[in-house]
């Protein structure tokens, strides 16, 4: 394996004309890897959202159909 003493020496030689970093120039069908890589990110992100949401308002439903009081966390309730 060979060492790499000077970047700019690598960086300009006539055979490694290209990306520097892993990765760069991969496609999948017309986008780049990165491109592929933010989409997936931005869908789960949207995703946790929606699932977060979700169960957020079932929790808050079922409070609600308890009907609490103002003062009922003052006596420490059990099953708020």
């Amino acid at each position: 394996m060979a060492t790499v003493t000077n970047w700019i020496d690598l960086i300009s030689a006539s055979e490694a004309v290209g990306e520097v970093y892993p990765g760069a120039s991969g496609m999948v069908g017309n986008m780049s890897n990165e491109t592929l890589l933010v989409v997936i990110g931005v869908v789960l992100w949207i995703g946790w959202h929606l699932i977060t949401s979700i169960s957020e308002s079932e929790k808050l439903s079922k409070i609600a159909r308890k009907r609490p009081g103002p003062n009922d966390h003052k006596s420490n309730v059990t099953n708020w």
